[in-house]
């Protein structure tokens, strides 16, 4: 094994810095520190490789990654399985945080008391936060008059999880639990993230058996986007994992600490390193933007962290390598018509393709995007609001059901074929991948399905008609083999939920296109520019970034939450690889905006002596 050590090399030629190949090959627990840019999943990647190449992970054992966004968790597993066999591949589990607590109570919930069992068909909380204010409203909760719906519902939600499981001495948090656990004549159970790790936790702090198989099964944990580990997630991390054999790998940033308002723990990092006795390793090289785009981030982390870092640019760029603006104007409108311009000139003049433009802002996608939209169609050039997509199409369902229609559709699609084959040959029990009595049955009852559907998908015109497909298209492969297979469909209603939305979405482009491989390549955004929230860009690069309504109005939290907000900041400006644009406009949505209260952020950029200031008449 020693000599299987000795002799790894990171896979694909790639050439990583010494403190990213020492955290690499460190069995122990390691805290690996790392800026924008410089290769954290890539670093999990090769790690899952060494740790299966090596046998250091022995067979039967698991890697376990944790991601806190779920593009984020199959950017990780689609990487490792690029990179190493299938027969190693499959030891490789790649969820978020809520899945795994979520996968834990679908597996185990006869382990908890009937009291805290949550219904079979128990669904997730509305994105609203609706169910809670019902959930309360049942005993008598309700919105004071002159507080803020905002106030209200947080101060529910702190409550609803101000106490591990078992409730002791509040008999109206036990009400509204047993409410949302179980429902009524009117409602279904309803549960939220905070909800599920609890009930998690509760399982295994009261069944050591459950936890010391979770344990034996994986022998490596990674956590990745450490920073924005929430303290009841870190509280799962540590029941499941302190004190076991259980190697764990953390990566993140404190300059990208931007979950601070959904519940982060600012001092995970002190904590993880006290807790676990880990090794630090900081990386300092940065792989994605030019060197001068780079300057703004020294500024930037400078202010952060109180201390000089120099990110390392990659080779490949020239000194000389970035553009950053600031561009000034008189109202949103000449804004949106100036945007459209230059993102039409990166198009179709530096032929930047399509998804490597992202136009960011702070909050309220739609408040910022709507003029840009209408502009940037002068042009054939459709934008859309990628929050509305980015984890639908992240979903297990999701991948399994457009691959199959692109097969159908499409019978020279070899990606496609691939992904659909293997899983069918799973949801089969069939191995191998030499034709034989099992498996070339299997694989022409699998073609002539794919040519039904065709036909059917030859023929079609209405919505209900495209619902029925994809039923039969999931009828086919097994409703049950699929939610045991994606163990997060595993219970409640989550997987209609999911089919449904690809309904709509999908038949609404074919609408628009009369072609439905047109329309799949619409609902996955290959042809159109992603406006998304700072927050949602995390994990993200494009060549170019377009950062709009940078004024006070945008950071209207800034002067009581500074630190975070520079870090959102931070966050947004180190997406960009190449080009980089901010803009202020004077009037928006009826009303006037000022820079005045943000003017330390405007000053970084001045500092970093690479920024031009424009003004748009």
């Amino acid at each position: 094994m020693n000599e299987l050590v000795n002799n790894w090399i990171p896979s694909g030629g790639l050439r990583l810095e010494q403190n990213a190949l020492s955290a690499v090959k460190n069995l122990d627990n390691s805290l690996v520190v790392a800026g924008p840019g410089a290769g954290k999943t890539e670093l999990l990647a090769q790690k899952a490789c060494f740790l299966l190449e090596t046998n250091s992970c022995s067979n039967p054992k698991r890697i376990l990654a944790i991601s806190f966004k779920k593009d984020a968790a199959a950017n990780l597993k689609d990487r490792v399985d690029l990179r190493v066999s299938p027969e190693l591949a499959i030891r490789f589990t790649s969820k978020t945080f809520d899945s795994f607590a979520k996968n834990i109570i679908d597996s185990f919930s006869s382990a908890l008391p009937l009291k805290y069992r949550p219904n079979f068909d128990y669904s997730l909380f509305d994105k609203s936060n609706n169910d809670v204010v019902k959930a309360y409203a049942k005993f008598d909760i309700y919105q004071g008059k002159g507080m803020k719906r905002s106030v209200f519902v947080n101060a529910l939600l702190k409550h609803l999880n101000s106490q591990p499981l078992p409730i002791q001495n509040d008999e109206l948090l036990e009400n509204v639990w047993n409410y949302l656990l179980k429902g009524d004549e009117e409602n279904s159970a309803k549960l939220n993230f905070p909800m599920i790790s609890q009930l998690a936790l509760y399982i295994l702090n009261t069944n050591p058996l459950i936890l010391k198989s979770l344990q034996k099964t994986y022998s490596h944990v990674f956590l990745d986007e450490f920073q924005d580990t929430t303290t009841i997630q870190y509280e799962l991390v540590k029941t499941c994992f302190l004190n076991s054999a259980t190697s764990l790998t953390a990566v993140g940033d404190n300059r990208q600490r931007i979950m601070v308002w959904a519940g982060a723990k600012k001092d995970v990092f002190d904590c993880y390193n006290r807790d676990f006795f880990a090794n630090q390793y900081n990386l300092i090289m940065n792989h994605r933007s030019a060197p001068r785009l780079l300057e703004i981030q020294k500024v930037v982390n400078d202010y952060l962290q109180n201390q000089t870092f120099t990110p390392i640019p990659n080779s490949r760029w020239s000194i000389k390598d970035g553009i950053s603006e600031i561009w000034y104007f008189k109202n949103s409108q000449k804004e949106a018509q100036t945007i459209a311009s230059k993102i039409n000139e990166l198009i179709n003049i530096l032929e930047i393709p399509h998804s490597e433009i992202c136009i960011l802002v702070k909050q309220t996608v739609d408040k910022y995007s709507k003029e840009i939209i209408n502009e940037l169609e002068n042009y054939n050039i459709v934008a859309r609001n990628e929050t509305l997509f980015q984890d639908l199409l992240k979903e297990d369902l999701i991948i399994l059901l457009i691959n199959t229609l692109k097969s159908a559709l499409d019978v020279q699609n070899s990606d496609a074929w691939m992904k659909i084959w293997d899983i069918k040959m799973e949801l089969a029990g069939v191995k191998g991948s030499i034709l034989n009595e099992t498996i070339t049955p299997l694989l022409y009852s699998f073609k002539s399905f794919l040519a039904d559907v065709k036909l059917e998908l030859d023929n079609l015109t209405e919505l209900e008609q495209f619902r029925k497909i994809l039923l039969d298209i999931m009828e086919y492969y097994g409703v049950d083999k699929i939610r045991k297979y994606y163990p997060q469909y595993s219970q409640g209603g989550y997987i209609n939920q999911i089919r449904d939305s690809l309904v709509d979405y999908l038949f609404s482009f074919y609408q628009k296109t009369g072609n439905l491989l047109e329309a799949i390549e619409s609902f996955e955004g290959r042809l159109s520019i992603p406006i998304m929230t700072i927050h949602k860009s995390k994990g993200l690069e494009y060549e170019a970034v377009f950062f709009i309504g940078f004024d006070d109005n945008a950071f209207w939290t800034y002067s009581t939450q500074e630190e975070e907000d520079t870090c959102t900041f931070f966050v947004g400006l180190s997406r960009a690889k190449k080009y980089l644009y901010f803009t202020f406009s004077e009037r928006r949505d009826g009303g006037f905006c000022q820079k005045t209260n943000i003017s330390p952020l405007y000053n970084m950029l001045r500092d970093s002596n690479i920024v031009e200031e424009l003004n748009f008449e």
